[in-house]
């Protein structure tokens, strides 16, 4: 895996913003496979009463600013058990509160 290319202040101010307690990529980014049109998966959690209701498609917008394209927002316990293994395989930690 390569490194992901992010600014990791603004990435750390968006998080702060939305109560996310930790940030995760998996998918191609993660598996380094990403090309100039993939977007980037990413696994999140939230701190203990937060919830994100509508703000979630906020919190999507403002990564989207941070990385520079798409990106897909998983909530990490809402994994589809089918595919569950394989994404928790892939991800690699981006932010921890």
């Amino acid at each position: 895996m390569r490194p992901v290319d992010v600014d990791m202040r603004r990435l750390r101010r968006v998080c702060e913003r939305y109560g996310v307690a930790s940030l995760e990529v998996f998918g191609s980014v993660a598996r380094g496979e990403d090309g100039p049109d993939s977007d980037v998966d990413l696994l999140f959690t939230l701190k203990p009463g937060f919830r994100l209701g509508f703000s979630l498609f906020d919190l999507e917008d403002d990564l989207s600013a941070v990385f520079g394209r798409p990106v897909d927002l998983v909530r990490r316990s809402s994994v589809n058990q089918y595919i569950r293994q394989q994404v928790l395989d892939d991800a690699r930690p981006l932010y921890a509160a």
